[in-house]
């Protein structure tokens, strides 16, 4: 399992916190009807994305892929663009293929029930990458990080001023982040939010429309001004449109620390991006497969939670000679 060690920023949760999950809902999750499987040498894996447009995602993906084919494994790699039922489409196409697991990055697990079945149903096990728990998931990595990067925000605008909530709430982490602002903000009287749900695909472009029609309805406001982002890849669509109306007074809040963030960090153009060891945590699902077909019944569904670093200005130097290449 992931360490919680402290990084160059702030540390995450411990997993001791996953311990709020009841008894009964572990009961009901994971391979629960799964006969003990025996590992193989030479395992089959199908790996249903949320969308390849998302820069952080196909990291990951990638990162799981080589993990697998490294171990002589054979990978599917499947594009659900963003579609909820696309992608239990591509779970129930995947178990037809009676692959030896299947990997589902981003979407809600809770959503996933009939694609989940069909999977319990014929002993393949099922690991999430970012979805959360649900009756069916025998491994999850925990992606929201949502309550450091609010308490940021807050912080930085003195508790007081205008923000704008670009988010994408069929994304289980965005979902988590969304909550988190929403949570924490509401009882700041002294913050305006404007919520806005972006489109996936075509976050940047969304994004950007949302943030150039928000900063013209804004226009004779004073004070404090954020906009807090569900990922990098929308947060640079609203970047793009704070530089076509020559606004720099605006923060910028957002997750992933992709290249791209990590450049508008450094020039300025982006306040922090929350980076999260979602390698790590996709090599952790990898490795864990042989184990839990092997356990079957007796595997112990759970989640794992990767560590995070916000970067800044302040400490972006540090990171990137960290996590160079």
């Amino acid at each position: 399992m992931l360490s919680t060690r402290s990084t160059p920023g702030r540390r995450f949760r411990s997993v001791a916190a996953i311990s709020g999950l009841t008894a009964a809902a572990l009961a009901l999750t994971g391979c629960s009807s799964a006969k003990p499987q025996a590992s193989s040498k030479a395992l089959s894996v199908g790996i249903v994305t949320f969308s390849t447009s998302d820069v952080d995602t196909n990291k990951m993906v990638t990162s799981m892929t080589k993990v697998a084919e490294s171990k002589g494994w054979s990978v599917e790699n499947l594009n659900a663009n963003g579609d909820q039922q696309q992608a239990v489409t591509d779970i129930k196409n995947l178990v037809t293929k009676n692959v030896s697991a299947i990997i589902v990055t981003v979407f809600d697990s809770t959503a996933l029930a009939s694609g989940l079945s069909a999977a319990r149903g014929a002993n393949i096990p099922v690991l999430s990458a970012g979805g959360g728990m649900a009756p069916g998931i025998a491994l999850s990595t925990d992606d929201g990080a949502g309550k450091p990067m609010v308490d940021l925000m807050l912080k930085d605008i003195k508790n007081t001023g205008t923000v704008l909530n670009l988010t994408y709430h069929p994304g289980v982490p965005c979902r988590q982040r969304a909550d988190a602002f929403d949570s924490i903000v509401k009882k700041q009287s002294g913050v305006s939010v404007t919520n806005h749900e972006i489109s996936i695909p075509g976050a940047a472009e969304t994004s950007k429309a949302a943030t150039s029609a928000w900063l013209s309805a804004n226009a004779n406001k004073s004070g404090n001004f954020a906009i807090f982002n569900c990922y990098d890849d929308n947060a640079l669509g609203a970047v793009s449109a704070l530089q076509q109306n020559g606004r720099t007074d605006v923060k910028v809040y957002s997750y992933n620390a992709t290249p791209s963030a990590l450049q508008a960090v450094r020039a300025g153009t982006m306040t922090a991006t929350l980076w999260l060891d979602l390698a790590s945590a996709g090599k952790i699902l990898v490795d864990s497969i042989p184990q839990i077909r092997s356990k079957g019944a007796s595997w112990k569904p759970r989640s794992v939670i990767p560590d995070y670093v916000i970067v800044t200005k302040s400490n972006i130097d540090s990171f990137s000679a960290a996590h160079a290449g």
